[in-house]
């Protein structure tokens, strides 16, 4: 049994060992009102607030609207953490810091989300 647990343990710690970035990808829609120049104003804010908490080099956003299939008024937020340690201190800023809070209460101000996702990304065409 504990060699069971043991290889399961190690088999663990490899894969996050050797995975590369996470990436996590939201399907959302501007809230009524809202442009995308709304969105970028909430971008900027977004990165002043990485930065005062020392999380720029931890957490990369970026946003924009869907092309194809054409969805009016999208916007998908695309972020990316390079290492799992960097995503869970972006999230523990997110869930548990009155800033992080407070960028909660803009994002969902600008948009609202029906779809998510998250990944580690294992693998790379270059290289």
């Amino acid at each position: 049994m504990r060699k069971t647990i043991a290889t399961l343990g190690l088999t663990m710690i490899c894969q996050f060992a050797v995975a590369g970035p996470i990436v996590e990808i939201y399907e959302c829609e501007l809230n009524e009102g809202k442009t995308l120049a709304d969105l970028s104003e909430m971008m900027s804010t977004f990165t002043e607030y990485l930065r005062e908490a020392g999380l720029e080099d931890s957490y990369t956003a970026h946003a924009g609207f869907q092309q194809i299939p054409i969805k009016t008024n999208s916007v998908n937020w695309i972020g990316i953490a390079p290492t799992a340690e960097d995503y869970g201190k972006t999230l523990e800023w997110f869930t548990s810091t009155p800033e992080g809070g407070a960028f909660g209460e803009l994002y969902q101000s600008v948009y609202s989300c029906d779809n998510s996702f998250a990944t580690f990304i294992t693998a790379s065409s270059g290289e």
